[in-house]
C-alpha cells in the first residue's frame, strides 16, 4: 500500500493552501466573527420610559460610538461606498468587549446626526424625564456614565461650559450622585473638578440640595456623605490633586472649604445638640480661618450687570459656617478675634449686596432671584 509519510502530507497541505487562497469574503461567511476585544465594550443605554430619549441614545451609540469602537480597517468598511452591497451579501460581525455587533453601511452625509446636537437633546430630555416622575423615567440619569464614556472614546469630550451644564441640569433633579459616580470615572468620562466651572456648581450643588430641603437631617446626612466623596476626589491627579496644594488648588479655596464647614456646622448645631461630636466642625473651622488669615477680602457690595452673583453664592455659606461653628465651638473657635471681624464684615457687605439686587426687581428664577433666595436661607435661621 503507498502511504505518506507525516512530513510529506504536511508539504502537500500547505502546498495546496497555497495554491488556492480563499476571498476574505469567504472567510468570512464561514466564520461571521473577529476576535474578541481586550478593551471594554461599546457603552450601552438602559431603556428610561421615554421613547424619544431611548430613540436618541439608540442613535448615538449606532452613529458615534461603535464606529469610534471598530478599527480603521472595519470604519473604512461600513463607511466606504464600494462596501455597502458586499455587507448587504456577507453580513459580518465584530465582537467587542461581550457583545457581537454587525457591521452595518452608513451613509456619511445622511445617515450622521450631528453628534453636538445629539448630546444637547439627551441632557435636555433626561432633565425632563426626571421631573416626571414616572418610574421608567427615574432611569434617564442613569444613562449619563455610558454617555460621556462613548463620547470620550469618540474624541467627544463636552467642553466645560458644557460639562457644567449637565452639573447644574443634575443636581435641579436632585441626582448629584450621578455626578459623584462620573467624577469617579474621570479616566472614561472626561468629567474632572479641574474644570472650575465644574467645581462650583458640584460644590454648590451640594449646598442647594439641602438648602431646598429646609436643611432636614436626612438633606443634611446626604450632603455630609456627597461633600466626603468630593473631599476624596479633590486628593486624586485626574481632579488636580497631588502632595503639595498649590496656587489655585480647590483643596484650599476658601469657597470649597465654606461650603464644607456649613454643613458640618448646620448639622451638628441642629441635630447634635450643637456639639461637634466628630470633630468635623473643628477640623473645618481651622482650615477656612487659615485660608482667610490671607484672603480676608469681604465680597463686593455690587451686583454684577449680568449672570450668577457669585459674590454672595460663595460668601454666604462662609458667612453662615463661621457663625455656626462660633456657637458651637466658643472658646475653642480657631483665630476668635479674627472670625469675629470677618463675621462682622461678611454680614455688612452682604447686607448691602442685598439691597442692591432687590433694588434691580430681579424677576422669578433670575440670578439675582437665586442670589436672594441663598441669602435668605440663612438670615432666616
Amino acid at each position: 500500500m503507498n502511504t505518506l509519510c507525516t512530513r510529506c502530507a504536511l508539504w502537500v497541505r500547505r502546498a495546496t493552501a497555497q495554491a488556492e487562497p480563499l476571498p476574505l469574503n469567504v472567510i468570512r461567511a464561514f466564520s461571521r466573527s473577529s476576535p474578541t476585544r481586550k478593551h471594554h465594550g461599546v457603552p450601552a443605554f438602559t431603556a428610561t420610559g421615554n421613547p424619544e430619549l431611548d430613540d436618541v441614545l439608540l442613535s448615538m451609540r449606532q452613529t458615534h460610538f461603535i464606529p469610534a469602537y471598530l478599527s480603521e480597517p472595519e470604519r473604512r468598511m461600513i463607511f466606504g461606498t464600494k462596501h455597502r452591497q458586499q455587507l448587504l451579501d456577507n453580513p459580518q460581525s465584530v465582537i467587542i468587549g461581550d457583545e457581537e455587533i454587525e457591521l452595518k453601511w452608513i451613509d456619511r452625509r445622511k445617515e450622521i446626526p450631528n453628534r453636538t446636537k445629539l448630546f444637547h437633546k439627551a441632557i435636555s430630555l433626561m432633565s425632563a424625564s426626571s421631573e416626571g416622575g414616572h418610574e421608567g423615567e427615574a432611569k434617564a440619569w442613569e444613562n449619563l456614565p455610558a454617555l460621556l464614556t462613548g463620547l470620550k472614546k469618540a474624541h467627544a469630550v463636552p467642553p466645560e461650559k458644557a460639562m457644567a451644564k449637565i452639573v447644574r441640569k443634575a443636581v435641579g433633579c436632585g441626582r448629584i450622585g450621578i455626578i459623584i459616580q462620573c467624577l469617579h470615572q474621570v479616566e472614561h468620562t472626561g468629567m474632572s473638578l479641574q474644570m472650575p466651572e465644574v467645581l462650583n456648581n458640584v460644590i454648590y450643588g451640594l449646598r442647594t440640595l439641602a438648602q431646598k430641603d429646609g436643611w432636614s437631617e436626612e438633606a443634611l446626612g446626604k450632603a455630609l456623605k456627597d461633600s466626603q466623596q468630593i473631599a476624596i476626589l479633590l486628593e486624586m491627579k485626574e481632579h488636580g490633586g497631588g502632595g503639595i496644594i498649590k496656587t489655585n488648588d480647590a483643596r484650599g479655596r476658601k469657597e470649597v472649604i465654606g461650603v464644607f464647614l456649613e454643613l458640618a456646622a448646620m448639622h451638628a448645631y441642629k441635630f447634635q445638640n450643637g456639639k461637634d461630636v466628630d470633630g468635623k466642625v473643628k477640623m473645618y473651622a481651622e482650615r477656612l480661618m487659615d485660608r482667610l488669615e490671607f484672603a480676608s477680602q469681604p465680597p463686593s457690595s455690587t451686583p454684577p450687570s449680568n449672570g450668577p452673583v457669585y459674590s454672595m453664592l460663595n460668601a454666604v455659606p462662609i458667612l453662615n459656617g463661621l457663625r455656626l461653628a462660633q456657637k458651637i465651638l466658643d472658646e475653642e473657635m480657631p483665630k476668635s478675634e479674627l472670625a469675629n471681624k470677618l463675621i462682622t464684615e461678611y454680614e455688612a457687605a452682604l447686607t448691602s449686596l442685598a439691597a442692591a439686587i432687590e433694588a434691580q426687581r430681579p424677576s422669578n428664577g433670575s440670578y439675582g432671584d437665586q442670589a436672594l433666595r441663598v441669602w435668605l436661607s440663612v438670615t432666616k435661621e
